[in-house]
């Protein structure tokens, strides 16, 4: 894998590359994501040998700096095979955007390692200011990977140094200083570990601590030229690369099987055979197409620089909000026509559909992908509304 020079064609298919290498491998692991409730060893050793935890980190500290074209493609190719695993490294590279808005000290910090990992989440809790830095304490749940993380992401509010109002803060704390509880148990995406992460007056210095304020503007010291992506749209697109390859791997599954699976209760030896069919199959395919059509207009447009941070941007960073939120919608809507010609057998715990299922109604259900939320976002940015729902977008 070539980590300097990841904009150029050749990097972008090296990377996808091996997106595909690793596909029998996390296939094969999903029963043991699903039980054990978190990727197996094996998996997290192999997508960081891959690099795919370095894909948003910045050069100067070893990363890879990837077009957002190239991670929506890798998200998508690996939630054809493990969605959990797909999960982690688009959460993984949304964790290094935020952190790329903490000052130098902060980012040498938390990038020393290449391929550290970050778990956590914009939640806020509670903290006190102190001489340096933070104290904080509280719990912090669905930090997703939170078993395998270096650092934590912790958000907090606390009152302003007029003590006015109160200040939000995205905090970085060594996992080590704070404590986990087991808190997953889910009907999908079981394989995401997305924990509780627990602190009792932990420190927090200064310099690892991001105010909201600097999130919103998109202020990255340090960031480089042409690299000031706006948070709320990456964190989105991001989460439905997996959901695209979770659509694609049920629809993979349904053309496989139709040519030789009959039509229950009707004279069609093949399901392949039934109008009916076709015409659900090719309705299914037009809204993965769909879905995949607004993904990528997202990410090339993050990636030609059209969506920017500031007042000026905030129409298409509204579209684009809507987009995703669209997008992860027509996933939910395909799947579930796939399984209506799929069959009651696609609930069996032997079907892989099922998994499919499960796993795309949970992710979708992320705060991010919130389609109605979305949809009014972007309504009232054409309205001229001004009011504005989602300090982030």
């Amino acid at each position: 894998m070539t980590t300097s020079s990841a904009q150029c064609p050749t990097a972008h298919e090296e990377l996808l590359a091996d997106a595909v290498r690793l596909q029998p491998l996390l296939r094969e692991s999903t029963l043991a994501s699903e039980a054990m409730r978190k990727l197996p060893q094996e998996a997290i050793d192999a997508l960081t040998e891959a690099g795919f935890f370095r894909l948003l980190k910045p050069r100067r500290f070893g990363g890879v700096h990837a077009r957002q074209r190239t991670m929506l493609e890798i998200a998508e190719t690996l939630g054809q095979a493990n969605a959990s695993a797909a999960w982690l490294v688009s959460i993984g590279a949304t964790a290094a955007v935020v952190a790329r808005h903490g000052s130098e000290q902060a980012q040498s910090e938390i990038f020393r390692a290449p391929d550290s990992r970050i778990a956590g989440g914009l939640a806020p809790g509670s903290a006190r200011r102190v001489d340096g830095g933070l104290s904080i304490s509280g719990s912090w749940s669905y930090a997703s990977g939170a078993p395998h993380a270096d650092w934590a992401s912790i958000g907090v509010v606390v009152p302003d140094q007029d003590n006015a109002g109160m200040q939000t803060f995205l905090c970085f704390v060594p996992a080590t200083e704070v404590r986990l509880r087991d808190t997953w148990h889910t009907a999908g995406m079981r394989g995401t570990a997305s924990q509780t992460f627990l602190a009792d007056q932990v420190f927090v210095p200064e310099h690892r601590a991001i105010a909201f304020e600097s999130l919103a503007a998109g202020r990255m010291p340090g960031g480089g030229s042409g690299y000031r992506l706006p948070l709320a749209p990456v964190a989105a697109l991001l989460l439905v690369g997996p959901l695209l390859g979770l659509g694609q791997a049920a629809a993979d599954l349904v053309l496989q099987t139709a040519p030789s699976k009959s039509l229950s209760d009707t004279s069609f030896v093949h399901q392949s055979d039934s109008a009916g069919v076709q015409i659900q199959v090719a309705e299914a395919q037009l809204k993965l197409r769909s879905a995949r059509l607004h993904a990528f207009e997202v990410a090339d447009a993050l990636d030609s620089g059209e969506i920017v941070n500031g007042e000026a941007g905030y129409p298409l960073r509204a579209l684009a909000r809507a987009q995703c939120g669209y997008a992860a919608r027509q996933v939910l809507e395909a799947i579930q026509i796939l399984i209506n010609v799929h069959g009651a057998g696609s609930f069996a715990d032997s079907s892989a559909m099922q998994q499919y299922w499960r796993d795309a109604n949970v992710a979708a259900r992320h705060a991010a992908l919130n389609s109605y939320v979305g949809y009014e976002i972007y309504g009232k940015s054409l309205l001229g509304v001004p009011e504005r729902i989602a300090p982030l977008v």
